[in-house]
């Protein structure tokens, strides 16, 4: 017998002006989110929408990653994420066309395969990934820690 769970999330968001609204969720501080500033009326220095949809793929990748290194008991001793999105104008309407995520991250020496499988594995379970039509690529970059490193070549040496 399978048991389904299900999850439930909501936000708020409202108008105030120009084309500033503020994003509210129970709990949560709210946060001004804006039209960017490189349209029209775009408002600097504040969140925009696309800004949030691929920090949402990047943080739901990132927070995926940990959890399965964790289930796997695989050390991780560092993870950054730098994500873009690529937009194009099609006629009047604009898409995102691409999100690259360029995954970061450090395990023990003679672990980096495993860091790369995870990655793998992150990427298909990310909820985000998984709910939005566009290409995501992923690129891996994994390493031991610098001392870990030495310590390694110095037995190569031998």
């Amino acid at each position: 017998m399978s048991v389904f769970k299900s999850h439930r999330y909501g936000v708020r968001t409202e108008w105030h002006d120009g084309r500033r609204v503020s994003l509210e969720a129970p709990g949560k501080p709210r946060l001004d989110v804006a039209l960017p500033s490189d349209f029209k009326n775009g408002v600097p220095g504040v969140w925009t929408p696309e800004e949030l949809l691929i920090a949402s793929l990047a943080t739901c990748f990132e927070l995926t990653m940990i959890a399965v290194a964790e289930y796997r008991n695989l050390p991780l001793h560092s993870l950054r994420v730098d994500a873009t999105g690529y937009v194009e104008r099609k006629g009047h309407l604009y898409r995102l066309a691409l999100l690259e995520l360029e995954v970061h991250a450090e395990t023990d020496a003679g672990r980096e395969a495993d860091l790369e499988h995870i990655a793998a594995v992150a990427h298909e379970g990310c909820l985000v990934s998984n709910a939005i039509n566009v290409p995501v690529r992923l690129k891996v970059e994994t390493q031991a820690p610098i001392a870990a490193r030495v310590v390694a070549a110095h037995a190569d040496d031998r």
